[in-house]
């Protein structure tokens, strides 16, 4: 059965198929055109013999209805002796065939998670005829440019979840993280949940409560469309999460008021992690925002945060 890593980068491409032809030319150097229309095409190739090949996605570019350039893409996540071999015999095979089917120019891309993956799966497959060599075109999310604005983000939401794996030990992680959670809100809600999944397997260990405060925090904050916030709560519920959110929205508030550079001393520290009351973590978080002094976000008097009469 297919993994998530594996179907995730392909329905994104699904999604919008222009952005494969995207990173062929622009990360690639391929020279695939710029052509007005992209859409999925055919996904398995007849062979002569019984059976057929299955490929994992064919996007197609058009001017009119006539195809004038495909890209295969494969998600290739091990480079195994079988899968080398496998490779050798139906990716050539893969081209050619979809080449004859749509009368037009291909090219085949791999999406690998890492660069020694790639590396292996690029090597090139001697196919027996002169001059006949075989070489995948491959990449992986590090050499994909880290999307770190939400204007990158919410042009470009495709980019943002394949890139993300790729810039997870970068200073920029924060940023990364925090767009492609943006990303998500321009994607399909049905898979939402399956795209949260995929960066959540990807983030490493080191890395998960980061990746949790900043869902803690475009939850509480209410940033997102109201089924995404209940997916993700539902999520928590689940998997009776609530002690960990508490946990990472009070890490939240500490985070905010050291990143303004307020001080914060030992006495506000321990109180804001031994509350285990999410609303009250909430306002705590909000107030965190704009306070002058550390303390002040325990004020009980009048709501910093109201609007002024």
């Amino acid at each position: 059965m297919p993994s998530i890593r594996h179907e995730i980068p392909l329905q994104l491409l699904r999604h919008r198929p222009e952005v494969a032809a995207l990173i062929a030319r622009t990360v690639l150097g391929l020279p695939v055109p710029d052509l007005p229309c992209w859409r999925p095409g055919p996904e398995t190739v007849t062979l002569l013999s019984p059976g057929e090949l299955h490929l994992d996605v064919v996007l197609v570019g058009t001017v009119t209805e006539k195809p004038e350039f495909a890209v295969i893409h494969e998600v290739q996540n091990s480079c195994g002796v079988p899968d080398l071999e496998r490779i050798a015999l139906s990716w050539p095979a893969y081209v050619t065939h979809v080449r004859q089917r749509l009368g037009c120019p291909v090219v085949l891309l791999a999406f690998c998670p890492d660069e020694p993956t790639a590396r292996k799966i690029a090597a090139p497959v001697e196919t027996g005829h002169p001059d006949f060599v075989f070489r995948p075109r491959t990449y992986w999310p590090g050499m994909l440019p880290a999307i770190t604005t939400v204007a990158e983000a919410d042009r470009w939401p495709e980019l943002a979840l394949l890139s993300a794996p790729g810039h997870l030990a970068d200073d920029e992680r924060r940023s990364v993280l925090a767009m492609a959670l943006e990303a998500m809100q321009h994607l399909e809600p049905d898979w939402r949940v399956h795209y949260h999944d995929y960066i959540s397997k990807c983030v490493p260990a080191r890395y998960r409560k980061e990746w949790e405060e900043l869902v803690a925090i475009a939850i509480e904050n209410y940033h997102w469309e109201s089924d995404f916030a209940q997916e993700h709560q539902a999520i928590g519920r689940a998997e009776g999460k609530a002690e960990g959110k508490a946990e990472a929205l009070a890490g939240s508030v500490l985070r905010v008021l050291k990143r303004r550079g307020v001080h914060v001393d030992d006495a506000v520290r321990a109180r804001v992690t031994a509350c285990s009351d999410l609303d009250q973590l909430t306002r705590w978080l909000d107030l965190a925002v704009i306070v002058d002094s550390a303390e002040r976000i325990f004020d009980d008097g009048a709501d910093p945060l109201a609007e002024p009469e």
